[in-house]
Order: structure tokens, then sequence, then C-alpha cells
């Protein structure tokens, strides 16, 4: 059962929710395919980005008016970089990061129609999963709903974020690993003054905007973010 405050805040959010989704519908294509841009050419050039070797990426879903993805898929399928895509598994916010080593593989997938790897290679062979491979997840591009200047993260209500960060951030303990790099990328209209969080939210390190970084941890803070 829900704390009063819990309970509060969850309310807090739907508000929240609603009053953001209302300004991306206010958004034109234009402006939407300029701001992803310009996000996407801050990632490229950053440092953290050169640095990382293995990084997971979200495809943008249209219909939710997210930021567009396509230039930085493309761009880590290209470079030397490992490129990991979530894909949902259920609906109990349970999602997967599996290997996407062609464009070519991406299929649309129900009910968004967001292209998704298959669960398996061109030979057969499963793709690899972030959550089982021998090595750490570099840097993870997020989609989000709302932030705030501290990094704080509203999503859609889902929770397929908040669970994943919780396994990869085990995973990562055990194994003595640093957790991802977790890098937001946000439409101007999605910067809000406060986000509410619950105790299972998840705060970010940095958001990207078409105006630029904004550091928002400790950790991005000793960063060279470009």
């Amino acid at each position: 059962m829900q704390s009063s405050s819990t309970a509060n805040i969850v309310d807090d959010k739907k508000v929240l929710r609603k009053k953001v989704v209302a300004e991306l519908k206010k958004l034109t294509a234009a402006q939407m395919h300029s701001e992803s841009s310009q996000i996407a050419d801050h990632i490229l050039k950053a440092d953290f980005y050169q640095r990382c070797k293995r990084i997971g990426v979200y495809i943008h879903c249209a219909p939710l008016r997210e930021v567009d993805t396509s230039k930085l898929v493309t761009a880590v399928t290209e470079a030397d970089k490992r490129c990991y895509i979530p894909v949902v598994q259920d609906r109990e916010a349970n999602m997967r990061l599996i290997h996407l080593d062609t464009l070519e593989d991406l299929k649309p997938a129900p009910p968004f129609n967001i292209l998704e790897p298959p669960p398996t290679y061109a030979d057969g062979r499963p793709r690899e999963d972030v959550l089982e491979m021998d090595a750490p997840l570099d840097l993870l591009l997020m989609p989000g709903l709302a932030f705030d200047s501290q990094g704080r993260r509203c999503g859609r209500g889902g929770g397929y974020y908040d669970k994943f960060l919780a396994r990869c951030q085990q995973r990562a303990q055990q194994h003595g690993w640093d957790p991802p790099l977790l890098v937001a990328l946000a439409f101007r209209a999605q910067m809000v003054g406060a986000v509410p969080m619950c105790p299972y939210d998840r705060s970010v390190d940095i958001i990207v905007t078409a105006d630029g970084m904004l550091s928002c941890s400790t950790r991005s803070q000793q960063l060279q973010l470009c």
C-alpha cells in the first residue's frame, strides 16, 4: 500500500505529465527535427561519447514526440563501438538492451511500430544482452517526459527504465564495474522547474538539449563534457 506522501507524488507526476504532453504537442515537425539534430551533434562531439565503447541508445517513437535518435544510432553502429537497443519484453516493465550490428536488422514492432532488432543474429545466435555480457555498458542515452536542472527525470509511467537500471546497477556492483553514465535527451519543452520523485526513481547524470549539456551529478562534473 502506498504511503500518503508517495501517493501525492504519484498524483503530482500525473499532473506534470499532462502539462508536458500538452507542450510537446505544440512543437512543429521542423522544431523537433532541428532540436533533435542539435542534440545529436552535442553528444557526438562530447569527450565522454568518444571514450565510450558500449553504448545503449533508444529508438525514438514518433507518436510520443521523443527526441529523434536516428543520427545517433547510425553513428554508433558505424563507429568502433557496440550499440545496444532497448526491447520491451512484457507488460511487467521488463525490457532488455540487445546488440545491434547493422541498421538493416531493425524491424517495426507493435504497438507503436518502433524499430527493434530481432532476438537473434542472421546466423541464428542469440543477440548479446547487456545484462548477460562480460563487460559493462559504458553509456546509456535515455528518453523521458520531463526533466529538471538537478537531473530528476519523470518517465511516462511504465517503469521500464527504472527496473532496468536497478538490475544494471546490481550487475555492475557484482562485477566491480562503474554503472553506465546516464544521459537524457530532451526538447526544451521537456525542461521544467522541478520533477517530483518517488524513492525508486533514478536521476540522470547529464541532460542534453539543443542548448547544450547540463551536468547533473558529481560524476558528470568530473567529466569533460565537450
